[in-house]
């Protein structure tokens, strides 16, 4: 059924919203609706902190963009925002065609954008959920507050983080800017403290991270990065910020983190300084570790002779009298094996092998400076143990089963102390008198389960023919490790539980030109697993075009089904099945054919009009003309002349339903209380049919029907010299068919309280 849809588009002018509509009409059996879950990928800490706001919403097809601007809300503060689903504001897409949806607007100060991947609304779906995170359209980078052990009196170690550079230019450079508390507290707001504001004032402290890896110093795909801040007073109160800026071909893009505080201490280093990172990679087998030396007061790096790593267990650690000396204790050394100076800074890193599976040790940077060595801060880290350690065991079942399901159960030893990320078995099914399988990559299917105090169950459908079928239970660790238990032997499938599917005839009352109803009554004997569904194919002279409608039925009972997207006047032979586990059980062919001009519509009307390109039909009525289906009263005037009562043009297309004209005839009337009968209102009371969407036609509609009737045998009845069309010319005068020369019926202009006849016409 066609319906009009108003859509918005939204254009941005001088930072102002600029709407404009335009009727739309929407084919309903061709099109689906969405709902949209947004989420926001920016100041995460700050969900929900609107409850709604407006978004333009893109539909971008191949050859055009449709633009909605839709309401989302967050009522239960989750941070997830979705748009109304009521009938004034669902999201509507053409079923088969690719398309894309890009999501903009303004929230918390934010320009944000979202784009999906490319989707296609398929026949078979109501309505699909697609979620969007939400980013905001810039570069955002992240400042965090300096370790204790990593400040002194006159430098210290600063953090950074790039989150998000979705600009079109790459980041060039990022890095760290302070200044002293008393210069910052004389900027008049946080803003202020920018590179575009900095006068190379002796105040200012900035270091810049360069990447290792670009040559040009492009720094686009690192996410943390540390500096080191020189030159600082000791107990002196600082603020900084982290900063990035992408080089275009004219000018600098800036971007800032907030604004942290921070103090530093009484301890002046003079020489050098040892940063100790945290440990990286941690596996069985090896860690990444990696230090920093810091030259001071125009030290060089060839002043460093040595640089590397001391290692210890942890009980040896905490039992030692003084830990800052453990390592001198039954602790072993490991050279830093990549050594890379960078300006004031040397930067080296080793990988560490041979180390006791489940142990926990701790670690230092050090290096040897004028024949002294400088150590860096104590770091711990714990080695996992092997997953072998992980031993799963599965319980036996039947060696025949009979049911429609098995519930596997099985039993997990931690002695590894694991989490796991996932368990359950893997399984797979084979016809009788197949070779076993041979190894875990011949078990295709899996089946998820929950564990608790070590036990897990998982469920799996049987099939409904025979088979045989392996198992294997297998568990994954949060580390990223999967155990896996013995295979089973063979288990013989000989299902009791078979559902069955019985095809009822097409409901007749429902067929149109376009569609079909069918039923089936499916007995799912137990089953939860059922997939049901109607295959119809059309044979044509080259070649048969197959389809498929399908749902999942969890219980027996009758499932309706409709074909949509059919042509009209054409037979199709369809077939219901069931399938479980991959088989199928099916039904015998039935046939039958859609409607065509001429047939009897849903309505009790004769269908004049059906367009298999746009999916729809018209059928029609002549009040007062023979039949159970007619009502008496077949003349009336077209309306009130106190003024116009409808704001749009003539419709120009057989597309274009006399459904909105009618609505809006009947609602000015009864805006300036109008009482008498007239065409349109006649037409909106009526119930023929069982149906209440008749309406008076466009005058479009109108040659359609005569186009028709005077090449068929049904013949136009009217007696009063013309025929009414919701098209309205001035205050005065309508639209009408009146009879011309030759007998015919031709366009022309009537006033308004003249009666003439009028026929019904209702869209399915």
């Amino acid at each position: 059924m066609k319906r009009y849809l108003f859509l918005v588009f939204v254009a941005f002018l001088a930072m102002t919203f600029i709407v404009g509509c335009h009727k739309d009409p929407l084919d309903m059996g061709k099109v689906g609706f969405l709902r949209i879950e947004l989420k926001k990928g920016y100041k995460t800490m700050n969900k929900g902190a609107v409850e709604s706001f407006y978004a333009t919403v893109t539909v971008a097809y191949s050859d055009e963009e449709v633009v909605y601007n839709c309401l989302f809300t967050d009522p239960s503060n989750t941070g997830v925002y979705s748009n109304d689903l009521s009938e004034g504001d669902r999201l509507y897409v053409r079923k088969g065609e690719e398309f894309k949806l890009i999501i903009e607007a303004d929230i918390d100060g934010y320009h944000v954008v979202g784009e999906s991947a490319t989707i296609i609304y398929s026949e078979d779906m109501d309505m699909s959920t697609i979620e969007i995170v939400l980013r905001a359209g810039q570069t955002r980078i992240a400042v965090y507050a300096p370790k204790d052990d990593e400040i002194f009196g006159n430098y210290i170690v600063a953090y950074g983080e790039i989150l998000e550079n979705i600009s079109q230019m790459p980041i060039r450079e990022a890095g760290i800017m302070c200044v002293p508390k008393s210069i910052y507290d004389s900027y008049e707001s946080p803003d202020a403290f920018t590179f575009e504001n900095e006068n190379n004032s002796s105040n200012w402290i900035t270091e810049f991270y360069y990447s290792e890896s670009q040559d040009e110093g492009d720094v686009s795909s690192v996410s943390k990065f540390s500096v080191v801040l020189r030159g600082l007073e000791p107990n002196t109160r600082y603020c900084m910020r982290a900063f990035t800026f992408s080089e275009g071909d004219s000018s600098l893009n800036y971007c800032y983190s907030r604004v942290i505080e921070f103090s530093t201490n009484n301890n002046v280093a003079h020489d050098i300084s040892v940063v100790t990172n945290d440990a990286d990679n941690i596996t069985i087998e090896s860690v990444d570790v990696a230090g920093r030396v810091v030259l001071l007061d125009g030290n060089s790096a060839d002043s460093v002779t040595n640089m590397g790593f001391i290692f210890d267990t942890y009980d040896n650690y905490v039992a030692n009298s003084s830990n800052l000396d453990y390592y001198r204790n039954n602790s072993f050394t490991y050279p830093a094996s990549e050594v890379t100076p960078r300006d004031d800074v040397i930067v080296f890193s080793s990988t560490v092998e041979g180390l006791s599976e489940g142990g926990t040790y701790v670690f230092r940077a050090y290096a040897i400076f004028r024949d002294q060595p400088y150590y860096g801060t104590v770091k711990m880290f714990a080695v996992p143990q092997d997953p072998a350690n992980i031993r799963i065991q599965s319980d036996e079942v039947s060696s025949v089963l009979t049911s429609a399901y098995v519930d596997l159960q099985g039993n997990i030893i931690n002695d590894a102390g694991y989490d796991f990320s996932e368990i359950g078995f893997k399984y797979v099914f084979i016809d009788a008198g197949t070779s076993a399988p041979t190894s875990l990559s011949d078990l295709t299917e899996t089946a998820r389960g929950s564990i608790m105090s070590g036990r897990f169950s998982s469920r799996v459908n049987l099939p409904i023919v025979n088979k045989i079928m392996y198992y294997v239970p297998y568990a994954i660790t949060t580390t990223g490790y999967t155990a896996y238990g013995d295979m089973s032997s063979a288990v013989s499938i000989e299902p009791a539980n078979v559902p069955s599917v019985t095809l009822q005839q097409d409901n007749l009352s429902s067929r149109t030109t376009h569609s079909l109803t069918v039923s089936c009554y499916v007995d799912a004997n137990g089953r939860s697993d059922c997939e049901c569904g109607i295959v119809f194919v059309t044979d044509t002279a080259d070649h048969a075009s197959y389809d498929t409608v399908r749902k999942v039925s969890s219980s027996s009972g009758t499932e309706e089904f409709v074909l949509n997207g059919l042509r009209k006047g054409t037979s199709y032979t369809y077939w219901a099945y069931i399938r479980v586990v991959d088989e199928f059980i099916t039904t015998s062919d039935y046939t039958a054919t859609t409607m065509a001009e001429g047939d009897r519509g849903p309505g009790g009307g004769i269908i004049f009009y059906a367009d298999d390109t746009n999916g729809f039909a018209l059928e029609y009525l002549i009040p007062g003309g023979n039949g159970p289906d007619q009502e008496e009263g077949d003349s009336v005037i077209w309306g009130s002349t106190a003024g116009i009562a409808l704001n749009t043009d003539a419709p120009s297309s057989i597309t274009v339903s006399g459904r909105t004209n009618t609505e809006a005839i009947v609602s000015y009337h009864n805006s300036i209380g109008f009482t008498e009968d007239y065409a349109a209102l006649k037409c909106y009371q009526s119930t023929q049919g069982g149906k209440n969407d008749w309406y008076l036609p466009t005058s479009v509609e109108m040659q359609a029907l005569i186009d028709y009737t005077n090449n068929s045998d049904n013949e136009l009845s009217y007696s009063q010299g013309g025929l009414w069309t919701s098209d309205e010319q001035n205050a005065s005068n309508a639209v009408a068919f009146v009879e011309g020369s030759n007998w015919t019926l031709e366009q022309g202009t009537v006033s308004k309280g003249q009666p003439l006849n009028y026929v019904m016409v209702r869209r399915f």
